[in-house]
């Protein structure tokens, strides 16, 4: 299945509810298809993409990088897995676990 313009916003949705369970925020940027992830240790992280689903994330180096640092690391690369992978094995209208 060809993963389009038209899952980024379930993508979105599901990822957002991914990170609040380890108490991060997602700000989307002005420019199109660029995130900013800050966790509680205020470390920054930077999701982007060109072409969906291949998704690119970077640490933005604002202070020192810790073994925090690395376990949220580790914990949004999986969200970002597990969203794609749910996205692409259920189509929007169907996925129970996007339900409002």
């Amino acid at each position: 299945m060809k993963i389009t313009s038209n899952f980024i916003p379930e993508f979105e949705k599901l990822f957002r509810q991914k990170l609040q369970l380890n108490n991060c925020r997602l700000r989307k940027k002005r420019q199109e298809n660029n995130y900013e992830i800050i966790t509680p240790a205020k470390d920054i992280f930077l999701m982007y993409w060109s072409e969906f689903p291949e998704i690119n994330l970077i640490y933005q180096a604002v202070g020192v990088r810790t073994q925090q640092t690395e376990v949220y690391e580790r914990a949004i690369r999986s969200h970002i897995s597990f969203c794609v992978s749910s996205i692409q094995e259920n189509p929007i209208s169907e996925s129970p676990l996007l339900v409002k």
